[in-house]
């Protein structure tokens, strides 16, 4: 590992370990999700590109924390709308990987993301839906970020392979 993927790695790490100490069993929840998704992803569509299937995956993970979270608390309404959205690009992400799928949940995530900022800033530090909006911003960004670097990664490949 080269020095400048340690201090990223390193920093990673230690805000990992801060945002967990803050956000406590909001943040286990959709990490074992999105490992359970992932694992599943690869075990059941191993030939498709590590890349996506880890953008997918958080994704998945992200979508099965919100869907759980709403039928525990009983407020599967207008709600079912993202779960949809959510829910129909994840699988087109998995089966058709590319641009279109990127383009639609890339809009999806930041509206979403927007509004969980605004209703994020609205609460004060330490209430249980302040340490709850955290991760749903971290993980909407790390699927933005995710995604977008799996659609370069791969038109890079076919870049290189079309020489």
């Amino acid at each position: 590992m080269t020095t400048p993927v340690k201090t990223v790695a390193i920093v990673a790490i230690l805000v990992g370990i801060a945002v967990g100490a803050y956000s406590r069993m909001h943040l286990l929840i959709p990490l074992a999700l999105t490992g359970l998704a992932w694992w599943t992803a690869r075990t059941l569509r191993p030939d498709r590109a590590p890349d996506y299937v880890a953008a997918a995956a958080v994704q998945a993970g992200h979508l099965l924390w919100i869907a759980v979270g709403l039928v525990v608390i009983g407020a599967l309404t207008v709600d079912l709308v993202d779960i949809a959205i959510l829910l129909i690009g994840v699988a087109w992400l998995l089966l058709r990987p590319g641009l279109a799928p990127v383009i639609v949940l890339t809009i999806y995530q930041a509206l979403a993301l927007i509004i969980n900022l605004f209703a994020f800033l609205s609460f004060p530090i330490g209430h249980n839906l302040h340490r709850a909006l955290l991760v749903h911003i971290l993980w909407r960004g790390l699927a933005l970020l995710l995604m977008w670097r799996a659609y370069h990664k791969a038109r890079d490949l076919a870049e290189a392979a079309a020489y």
